[in-house]
């Protein structure tokens, strides 16, 4: 949800539960500080020495579902480089295993999205008829936004508000400290949170990027052990925030208390948020995949079987058989929040749908 630099380091931060990776620089001043400073806590960055025996290159797609595709692409495509991969239909129950979702569905819609540094994957679960706008709170629990990047010479925000992103931010966009990044929430027609950052010192040249996805959870702890196992290292960052004024008018929520736990894979960042006050609600039982917004962080892996296998030997363990659509080999899981994920290889898949020209990250330095 966000990702902060919080005064002077990284470059973003996502605030639904986005303060993330951009948090550079520890930056305890805030502008608005009329009784007591704001309270940051930071650790110090986490830069693994090598990435292990993974078999993780990243995150292949962000799988969204929406009411409507060509609502979805009209809506994106005018204010970030959007480009149409494929679109077809196929059976639910071709790609997602029994009760991963709340309903038989017949054949759903699927339109694969490429941007610059990952994929996204849009899904109409019915796809003869509009569903109803789903706002899920800035607080969760789950997914709750993705977080684009914009040079400030050229900022994303103002082309997203021209096609009608609905501001849950308050006096946006809001600069938490000086240090060159604005932020701001908003919700696309679907009532899906985006957050925006817009950075003066860009760390790319396309006109705006995904740089993460970022989840509300009840326990930031046992989320930063289950990724740390699932990724092959640690946090790059975590991170305490209280009496912040301005990272409240992010969120919309007077006196946000958060705690944080943000990674780095090789072209995202993952965020996660503990909403201390107002608490994230507990998730006791796993996310379905047809409710509209964020439904899914699938994971591109060069060998499905083996990397199964490490994770298992870490007490991670795969649901189902493996699936194999359109030339992918999947498995799929769930995190301690019930959040879907899933890793996959190209089998067959043409190479253009990998990532391996979206690797931008090296997590040993980044």
């Amino acid at each position: 949800m966000f990702r902060s630099n919080i005064a002077s380091l990284c470059i973003g931060l996502t605030v639904s539960l986005c303060l993330t990776s951009c948090m550079q620089t520890a930056a305890t001043e805030s502008a608005d500080t009329t009784t007591s400073p704001p309270r940051i806590v930071q650790t110090p960055f986490f830069r693994p020495a090598s990435l292990g025996n993974t078999k993780i290159k990243g995150v292949r797609f962000i799988g969204k579902a929406v009411s409507d595709i060509d609502q979805s692409i009209a809506f994106y495509q005018q204010a970030v480089p959007f480009e149409l991969v494929s679109r077809y239909r196929v059976a639910a129950s071709d790609i997602y295993l029994p009760g991963m979702t709340s309903k038989q569905h017949g054949n759903v819609e699927v339109a694969l999205i490429r941007t610059p540094t990952v994929f996204v994957k849009l899904v109409d679960f019915d796809p003869d008829a509009k569903a109803p706008a789903y706002a899920k709170p800035v607080i969760g629990p789950g997914y709750t936004h993705i977080c684009f990047q914009s040079p400030a010479t050229d900022p994303a925000l103002p082309k997203f508000q021209k096609k009608g992103l609905e501001m849950v931010s308050r006096n946006a966009p809001v600069d938490l400290g000086g240090y060159g990044v604005t932020y701001a929430y908003g919700r696309d027609p679907d009532g899906t949170i985006i957050e925006n950052e817009t950075v003066d010192r860009p760390r790319r040249q396309d006109s705006a990027w995904i740089t993460h996805i970022g989840g509300a959870t009840s326990d930031a702890d046992r989320m930063a052990d289950f990724y740390t196992r699932f990724i092959g290292y640690g946090a790059r960052r975590r991170g305490e925030y209280s009496n912040f004024p301005n990272m409240d008018n992010i969120v919309a929520i007077d006196g946000v208390v958060l705690r944080s736990a943000w990674f780095a894979v090789r072209n995202l960042e993952l965020e996660f948020w503990e909403f201390v006050q107002p608490a994230t609600p507990v998730r006791d039982k796993p996310a379905k995949v047809d409710q509209i917004g964020y439904n899914m962080t699938a994971f591109e892996v060069t060998d499905a079987d083996a990397e199964r296998e490490r994770l298992a030997k870490l007490g991670i363990k795969m649901v189902g058989p493996a699936k194999t659509s359109k030339g992918w080999k999947i498995y799929y899981t769930y995190d301690p929040d019930g959040n879907v994920i899933s890793i996959q290889e190209n089998v067959s898949a043409p190479k253009s749908e990998s990532i391996d020209d979206m690797m931008w990250i090296d997590p040993t330095t980044y």
